[in-house]
């Protein structure tokens, strides 16, 4: 009899095979790259930071994300701001054809999600909404703790 999978198991190939699904949908129906929605999400969300800031939040290297802005603004959907304190600092934030883009890419995933819903007994729509929210909050709690830790313990469990 096989086992049942593990919650991070579960959790892992839920989020796998989502992102799956979001950058199929994404490049089919938008013509944007994973890349480019990932910093138009990431600068949408946090408005306007700078290019280490954006690389850290992202994952990214920050050569690999310098270039993926630099497509980003030959396209005119990000705009390089100099700083007022200090010139040698640049803030990245969408420009209007950027957040137009970034509002197509949102309904699109939404839409997504709304698809997926669809499998879902009516019944239960309440109950996984309500679980993804606490969910949500449990790892934004760990994000906060990793960031609070940084330079000590992790929160991996590889300690």
């Amino acid at each position: 009899m096989a086992q049942d999978p593990s919650t991070g198991a579960l959790l892992r190939e839920v989020a796998r095979l989502h992102v799956q699904l979001q950058r199929n949908c994404v490049a089919y129906c938008g013509g944007t790259t994973t890349t480019q929605c990932t910093v138009l999400t990431e600068l949408g969300r946090s408005g306007p930071v700078t290019l280490a800031t954006l690389s850290r939040r992202i994952g990214f290297d920050k050569s690999w994300t310098s270039r993926a802005v630099e497509s980003l603004v030959q396209e005119g959907l990000v705009e390089k701001v100099g700083s007022t304190q200090d010139r040698r600092t640049v803030r990245l934030s969408l420009s209007p054809a950027g957040a137009a883009r970034l509002a197509d890419l949102n309904h699109t995933l939404n839409s997504l999600a709304d698809r997926a819903f669809e499998y879902i007994p009516v019944e239960h729509h309440t109950t996984v909404r309500s679980s993804l929210e606490l969910l949500q909050q449990a790892l934004l709690t760990l994000t906060k703790e990793a960031r609070a830790d940084e330079g000590g313990e992790t929160t991996c469990g590889c300690d």
